[in-house]
Formats: C-alpha cells, structure tokens, sequence
C-alpha cells in the first residue's frame, strides 16, 4: 500500500509538472529541494518527540526495576505461609487461555519483566541512532538519499522497536493482572466462612492461616493493582507516541522517495 501511495503521488507531481503551460516557468512545479524540505520536516518533528520523551524512557527503566521488586514481594508472600502456599495451588488461574499454576504465573511474569528489558534497551539504542544521524543533516542542503536512509531506518528500525516494547509491556499487564487477581483470590479464602476454613483444613498438609496473612495479601493485593494501573498508563502512552511517530515517518518516506525518483 506504501508503494502504491508513493508511486501515485509520483505520478500526480510529474503530470502536474507536465501540464504546466508552455508560459509557465518550469521551477513553480514542485522540485526536489521541496520535496526534501517537506520530509526533513517530518523527520524533525519525530526526533522533537523522542527527544520530549527521553525522560519518559528513563522511567520506564526504573519503573522495571519497581516491578520486579513487587513480583518478588508476591513470590516471597507465597513462599512464607505454609497455608497460602497450599491455598493457591488450588486456584484456577488462567493464563494464555490455559490452567496454571502460581509458580508458573510468576516465572512468566519474570521472564516478560526481561524481556521487557531488552526491547527497552533496543529502543533506547534506535532512538539514539535516529536522533545521532538526523543531527548530520543539514535543514538546507541534505541530499534526498541521505534524509532518505534516515527515514528508512526510522520506519523499519526505531518504529518496530518501539512496538516490540509496547508488546512487552502488554505481556507483563496480562500476567501482572493475573497475580491480582490471585491475590484477590486468596483474600476471599481467608475472609471465607469458618465452616469453609474447617472444610479446608483437611486437605493436605493445610494449616490454619496466620493472623497476619491476610495483611499480606490485602498489601500485594494493592500493590499490584497499582503497578498495573501504572503500567496501563505507560503503555498508552508509548502508544500515542508511536503512533505520532508512524504518521511523521511515513509522511517524511514519501517525501524522500519522491525525491529520489524526481533525482533519477
């Protein structure tokens, strides 16, 4: 489809220099310095944005890192009562459209937190490059080749990696909500009736619960709900920008390809 609107906008700049008539000068069609105008100006309001939201960036890091300590509170909130760990091995817990277990939950929750990582990381070096090569063009002189490679590798590089993190992200909300509601699960079970607590107790190797256990769930119950809440926000934001960024660099595509036919 990208080609196709390129080659159409190709088409309709040529035949309207074509058509121009014979008294006209030949300079008022539109030529490649334009072109190459319109698409540094695309490309500047992208590097604008990145560099608008690098702090953002550098809190995605941090917050990462908050995440994990909150994955391993729950993890430790499991381990640490005898009667919580055999409650939750009860639980249905759907994940990926399938029944699994609380350790299965939290190793999935750690590896998207890595591979969150990662897909930051990847971002953060795009991001960088980008902005290193468009501070090497010249507002005036840039050849259409040169903004061209730029807005290639926007399109094809920066913008991929800013969609891989958004997908990483996705997957730790998906399992971090599932925790949630884990613990909300738990809470219903300490706050259940005592004939369900006396029907309970004989299942195997489950003690009576703590007096302090459920001030633990209530406490990762909230915690994670606010992570995901935050984490949600994040995501949306990452998303508005991504999607500010797509319209700027296939505008400023079209614009160098145009130019580049327009050289040839």
């Amino acid at each position: 489809m990208k080609q196709f609107i390129i080659s159409l906008l190709a088409i309709l700049f040529l035949e309207g220099c074509m058509s121009q008539p014979s008294t006209t000068s030949p300079k008022s069609c539109i030529n490649t310095a334009q072109l190459n105008s319109y698409s540094y100006e695309y490309l500047s309001r992208v590097a604008k944005l990145l560099r608008e939201d690098k702090k953002n960036l550098e809190s995605f890091e941090g917050f990462i890192n908050v995440l994990k300590g909150t994955v391993d509170s729950y993890s430790q909130m499991i381990k640490s009562s005898v009667y919580i760990s055999n409650v939750v091995r009860y639980l249905p817990i759907p994940y990926a459209g399938e029944v699994s277990n609380t350790t299965k939950l939290i190793s999935k929750t750690v590896l998207n937190l890595g591979g969150a990582a990662g897909a930051l990381n990847r971002y953060k070096k795009s991001s960088d490059i980008f902005l290193e090569n468009f501070d090497k063009l010249s507002p005036t002189n840039a050849k259409a080749s040169e903004i061209s490679k730029v807005a290639i590798y926007a399109d094809t590089k920066l913008l991929v990696d800013a969609y891989d993190l958004q997908m990483a992200l996705r997957e730790i909300s998906s399992s971090t909500a599932m925790m949630a509601a884990t613990t909300q699960s738990i809470s219903d079970t300490l706050d259940a009736t005592s004939g369900y607590l006396n029907q309970a107790k004989n299942w195997a190797g489950l003690s009576q619960p703590a007096g302090d256990d459920n001030t633990k769930v209530l406490q990762n119950h909230n915690s994670m709900n606010t992570r995901v809440g935050q984490l949600n926000q994040k995501i949306t934001s990452l998303g508005n920008s991504a999607e500010n960024y797509r319209l700027n660099i296939e505008k400023a595509r079209i614009y160098s390809e145009l130019a580049l036919q327009l050289e040839n």
